[in-house]
This record gives C-alpha cells, sequence and structure tokens, in this order.
C-alpha cells in the first residue's frame, strides 16, 4: 500500500494578511513572504504558492519515503 503524502494540520482560516503577520505562530519566513507578497496579483501569488507546497511537500515525501 503506497504511503499518503504529509499534509498539514488544519488550523483556522487567515482572512488577511495583517493576521498572518501578527500570528506569533507563523514562522517569520512565512511572514517575510506574505509581507513582500501582499502587493502582488493575488492570484498570481496563490498558484505561486501552490507550486511551492508541491515541490515542498514532494521533497518531504521523498525523504520520509513517501511516494510522490
Amino acid at each position: 500500500m503506497a504511503e499518503r503524502p504529509i499534509r498539514s494540520v488544519a488550523s483556522p482560516p487567515l482572512r488577511m494578511v495583517a493576521d498572518l503577520l501578527a500570528d506569533p505562530a507563523a514562522s517569520f519566513a512565512v511572514k517575510d513572504v506574505a509581507l513582500r507578497w501582499a502587493a502582488r496579483d493575488c492570484v498570481d501569488a496563490a498558484i505561486d504558492a501552490r507550486v511551492l507546497c508541491e515541490v515542498f511537500e514532494a521533497a518531504v515525501d521523498r525523504m520520509f519515503g513517501g511516494a510522490s
């Protein structure tokens, strides 16, 4: 049986970039990207975020022997 890829734990939705920037649980790296991407077209930013998510999820899957 193929292992399922690692997925993030569900968290409450953040409505705005300001909420993310104020969240003490958010990493500095995420806050930095959110702050720099806030001025971008939101559709382009969402597409780029999805691409990064897929790339890093695949890397985690490979690291821990999951199927990508």
